[in-house]
């Protein structure tokens, strides 16, 4: 038995040998090959207005609040701003909509300029605002705050 497991053994030390110089061999044969990197596609950057803070609805704009970082010129977002000077050049504005850090300040969040934050200006073309006097209790104490959208449905009886 120990004469078998000994050719056997043998065998395999020869097998492993011949297996290991052959995988030596087909290494060195392998070629390197070059190839150049693709070229970055060209990019150009042009300044946007965002904002360094979080901003919400009635926040009048300052300079303090705001940013002028690059931004990819064919990505611009419709209504941004490039400068804080022509944000502020017609007059101050008013957040009409919640802008947070480092998000595009664009005409669509903003009231005109020197505008008010008002509840017109930020009704959807065919809507319709009324207001109904409530106290805390009727009024879903407390749930609906400044800026919510509320529908109400109106039943009576005609007669």
């Amino acid at each position: 038995m120990i004469g078998i497991a000994a050719v056997f053994g043998a065998i395999s030390i020869f097998a492993a040998d011949f297996w290991v110089k052959s995988q030596a061999k087909a290494q060195s044969e392998i070629k390197v090959v070059t190839v150049e990197a693709p070229q970055q596609p060209k990019v150009e950057f042009k300044t946007i207005v965002v904002a360094q803070a979080p901003l919400r609805y009635g926040m009048e704009l300052g300079r303090p609040q705001l940013a002028e970082i690059p931004w990819p010129q064919d990505s611009l977002p419709q209504g941004a701003f490039p400068t804080i000077d022509k944000l502020l050049a017609d007059g101050s504005r008013v957040v009409l909509s919640p802008i947070e850090v480092n998000e595009p300040v664009l005409l669509t969040k903003l009231s005109g300029p020197n505008g008010r934050a008002t509840l017109s200006n930020i009704l959807s073309p065919g809507m319709r605002a009324v207001t109904i006097r409530t106290d805390e209790i009727a009024g879903v104490g407390g749930f609906v705050t400044p800026g919510d959208r509320v529908d109400v449905v109106l039943t009576r009886d005609a007669g």
